[in-house]
């Protein structure tokens, strides 16, 4: 089930994890119309960068307040949007959000920095695979956001691997989601 489109007024932005992943074509937002896809190198103005270099960047310099910062002023004037976030790049959505982007909601697939966030005032979604050693803890999941799957036989990246059996069930969960959250 996906949402045939957004609502006009609404968009989706979607910022890609530390390699680019997921593609366009492997997206859980693929096939809805206004979505925006952003890459966390592009965001930290390291378009080079990728992979643990790009983590580096991001975790050990200022990389993540640089995408932050050029997430805020990308969004600052557009109050209808929907964040999905991969990996790193869904830590950067939920910065963003923190520090003011007028999110309608967050969905973030795999997004193990999150362990270290506070509770947004927005609605929130996240995704974990039970094989991912970083995900947040239990403790987390049950306070922090306002919905949390954990996805059985499931690793950091089952997001990017097309026939991964996990993908079907949380694109659908995805697109209730956002049909929920454009209702609203």
């Amino acid at each position: 089930m996906r949402p045939t489109c957004l609502a006009s007024d609404m968009s989706l932005i979607v910022v890609t994890d530390i390699h680019g992943a997921p593609d366009e074509a492997l997206c859980l937002s693929a096939g809805l119309p206004g979505v925006d896809r952003l890459s966390l190198a592009d965001l930290c103005d390291q378009p080079p960068l990728s992979g643990e270099a790009l983590h580096h960047h991001l975790f050990q310099e200022d990389g993540m307040a640089r995408a932050v910062r050029r997430l805020c002023d990308m969004m600052a004037d557009q109050p209808a949007l929907i964040g999905l976030g991969y990996s790193a790049g869904g830590t950067a959505l939920w910065r963003a959000a923190q520090a003011g982007v007028p999110l309608t909601g967050l969905i973030c697939v795999s997004s193990t920095r999150l362990r270290d966030e506070r509770a947004l005032a927005i609605p929130t979604q996240v995704y974990f695979g039970d094989n991912d050693p970083g995900r947040p803890s239990e403790a987390w999941l049950t306070t922090v956001p306002a919905t949390a799957t954990l996805l059985p036989n499931a690793a950091h990246a089952f997001y990017a691997e097309v026939d991964h059996p996990a993908r079907a069930q949380v694109a659908a969960d995805i697109a209730a989601t956002i049909t929920r959250w454009t209702a609203a």
